[in-house]
């Protein structure tokens, strides 16, 4: 075996592995300067899309590249969210106190008194009061369905358009309307 050889190599793989990280170091920093935003499928079937920005201003869709297909911003539009309010009520109400009624009275007053008895009884028996109380309790919840959104980009060497579709909360449109302006 030759010894020297075996030195060598191992002396080039250090090498080779110590420009790779450093390669890659340099990658990252890079791409850590860059900012990105990530917008939601359009729906159940489709994946989402990344969009970067450079420190030159121009976008990029996808991973971090060196030498990615540059885009400036075109526009964007949102058709804004929907939100639906449910409320839900539970609870119970009790009532104390003699139950009468004008029937009831009209008929003790037609024994007593025939004629205006029957009359002045309808009225005392429907004047009777009960009391109550109502315990309920009533909750309410706000659900936001996401509206549909469109970025429109254009390719910095060919002009072509390119247009995402995507589905967005109000905040999430927020987010990205500050991405791009």
């Amino acid at each position: 075996m030759d010894f020297e050889k075996l030195k060598g190599f191992a002396k080039t793989a250090v090498d080779k592995t110590a420009e790779g990280i450093g390669a890659a170091n340099k990658k990252r920093k890079k791409a850590a300067a860059e900012t990105k935003i990530t917008l939601p499928a359009s729906n159940q079937f489709a994946s989402s899309t990344t969009v970067r920005k450079t420190v030159d201003g121009q976008y990029y869709i996808g991973f971090y590249t060196e030498d990615p297909v540059l885009y400036e911003f075109v526009g964007f539009e949102f058709a804004g969210s929907t939100i639906k309010e449910r409320t839900k009520t539970t609870g119970k109400t009790k009532q104390q106190g003699r139950s009468g009624s004008v029937v009831g009275g009209a008929a003790i007053g037609t024994v007593l008194a025939p004629g205006v008895g029957t009359i002045i009884g309808g009225m005392a028996g429907g004047a009777r009061k009960k009391k109550g109380t109502i315990n309920s309790t009533s909750v309410t919840t706000q659900e936001e369905k996401p509206g549909t959104a469109k970025v429109m980009l254009r390719n910095a060497v060919t002009g072509e358009l390119k247009t995402i579709k995507t589905k967005l909360t109000n905040a999430e449109a927020g987010n990205i309307d500050r991405f791009f302006r």
